[in-house]
């Protein structure tokens, strides 16, 4: 299999990409930039979003409806393929950071400070859920509508496996940062992060249950993505990759 290099006239830092066909695709990034193609890539078009605002992720439910994520808490939702955006107005200024759906409806977000987001109407609405860290969390994926799994500072990995009203702390006997995440269902769980770290999680381990939390979570203003150094421990459960792999920078 070969790569090529697909130009558009776009100079800004893209950060986040989503196709629901092998045609129809969409690339978010810096300063509000969304570029849309109906040709593979072949060409690039930009759509307009009327933010300035950092767009981390994208995804689409079916061809016209759609949810990108960023900064400053911002949270933008089309329903005509991406030609016109709608800002979904919460009281958050966190930095959100990644976006899974389950299907049409179910959905969640994830970013600074422990913040998590769930939609159960396609991304019109959006609530909190209760988080059990307070560190920034960078990834999230899914298997189904009630399973989810969240990854981020600090070798954190969460599941909940009722959308979120419980979660599970699994033990990665890491410290350092994790920036994405697959899951299938099952045992398996892939995660990679800062200095090259690969993570596999194909055994049932022991894990501690946290309950969500009565009171509802502060949220406040905060800097963009932190990056805190962190050394890596490892017993020899997991593998570990080389050479390492860089997550883009992010404005400081």
């Amino acid at each position: 299999m070969a790569w090529s290099l697909e130009k558009d006239e776009a100079t800004e830092e893209l950060l986040g990409i989503d196709f629901t066909s092998h045609d129809r695709g969409w690339i978010v990034g810096a300063r509000g930039i969304i570029l849309h193609t109906e040709n593979g890539g072949q060409t690039w078009l930009p759509q307009p979003s009327n933010t300035v605002s950092w767009l981390e992720d994208i995804h689409f439910t079916d061809n016209l409806h759609g949810v990108a994520i960023g900064s400053g808490g911002t949270i933008l939702r089309t329903d005509d393929g991406g030609q016109s955006w709608k800002r979904i107005d919460r009281n958050l200024k966190e930095w959100l950071y990644a976006l899974a759906f389950a299907d049409e409806l179910r959905g969640y977000a994830v970013g600074e400070k422990g913040v998590i987001l769930r939609t159960d109407d396609g991304g019109a609405k959006w609530k909190d859920v209760e988080s059990p860290v307070s560190s920034n969390l960078f990834a999230v994926a899914v298997d189904g509508r009630d399973d989810v799994v969240v990854a981020g500072d600090q070798g954190r990995i969460l599941r909940s496996k009722d959308a979120g009203t419980t979660w599970e702390i699994q033990p990665t006997i890491t410290s350092t940062s994790l920036y994405s995440i697959v899951y299938r269902g099952g045992m398996n769980i892939w995660v990679a992060g800062r200095g090259g770290a690969i993570l596999k999680r194909s055994e049932p381990i022991a894990t501690v249950k946290i309950p969500a939390p009565k009171l509802p979570p502060v949220l406040g203003g905060a800097p963009p993505k932190l990056k805190p150094e962190a050394t890596a421990l490892d017993d020899g459960d997991i593998p570990r990759a080389s050479p390492p792999i860089r997550k883009p920078s992010r404005p400081q």
